[in-house]
């Protein structure tokens, strides 16, 4: 269940089972997972709870403070389980890593995991400290632009490079969110059969245009037509972000299966390609 977990994550459910104990619980409940989460001190974290201007001690004193004197601590051989509460949020955990397209679960997606199951201990304080879900979870959007480095097959598309050489860029003009419209969308048809295995068909082609050998700056100037096979939504919303130099977010609703995909035209400015979205695939494009 936890083989995704990279280290820190894998440690702070070790210290979640730990406050368990010490206060006296037979069950990890979310306050726990918060806790444990708390106890590693990641850069990142602390970054993320900057978006509500709170700090992680702070988040743990109103913790402790929520759930009272401890009932006394529990054997350590006791075996401790998850509660209800907390198997909800580790499954949320797991669809905010792939939501990004990670190969890890990391304490910043417990994070999400924690502020996307509305109830228990653990979200009444988060919620109690300013904590939101939309945007800490834009934060780490804008972080991931910036820090992580694009699928090889995103990369050799857009970057014309050799696979894994291209560092995702920096995206500087804020977030696009990404929904389905209940309108036809002629150019979006679901995938049918199981191809969708999270990686690119080898049929998918991007067109593209950029200024890389004439300016500096190396910005994409146009994109179209795009014909991509068994792509889930998520992976579509990278190849947009190439030339809305934003990054792209996928609707919740929207991120479930996979599509083939056909963008007729080519567009060279935001509006039309916006429109086109819109008419063709039956998506809408806006800034979150």
């Amino acid at each position: 269940m936890f083989e995704r977990y990279n280290e820190p994550a894998r440690r702070s459910l070790f210290f979640s089972r730990y406050e368990a104990s010490v206060l006296g619980s037979h069950a990890i409940q979310t306050e726990h997972l918060l806790l444990g989460l708390l106890r590693e001190r990641e850069p990142l974290i602390t970054q993320l709870l900057s978006t509500a201007h709170v700090t992680a001690d702070a988040i743990r004193q109103l913790t402790y403070a929520r759930i009272g004197a401890p009932a006394g601590p529990l054997d350590t051989s006791v075996e401790i389980p998850f509660s209800k509460d907390s198997k909800h949020v580790l499954a949320y955990t797991g669809e905010e890593s792939d939501r990004l397209l990670h190969h890890h679960i990391g304490l910043e997606h417990l994070l999400l995991g924690l502020l996307r199951h509305e109830r228990g201990v653990a979200w009444d304080v988060l919620q109690e400290k300013g904590l939101n879900l939309t945007a800490v979870r834009e934060a780490l959007v804008i972080y991931v632009s910036a820090k992580s480095f694009l699928p090889p097959e995103i990369a050799g598309m857009l970057a014309g490079m050799a696979p894994g050489s291209a560092p995702r860029a920096h995206r500087a003009r804020g977030i696009y969110l990404m929904t389905v419209l209940d309108a036809p969308s002629p150019g979006r048809r679901a995938t049918a059969d199981d191809r969708g295995t999270g990686t690119f068909s080898s049929f998918s082609t991007v067109g593209f245009s950029t200024l890389a050998d004439s300016t500096s700056d190396g910005r994409t100037h146009a994109i179209g037509p795009i014909s991509m096979s068994a792509v889930t939504l998520t992976q579509f919303a990278l190849v947009l972000e190439a030339f809305l130099d934003a990054s792209v977010m996928v609707d919740d609703a929207a991120m479930g299966g996979s599509f083939d995909i056909e963008l007729q035209g080519t567009y060279d400015n935001e509006d039309a390609l916006i429109a086109a979205l819109r008419d063709q695939l039956g998506l809408a494009l806006k800034f979150a």
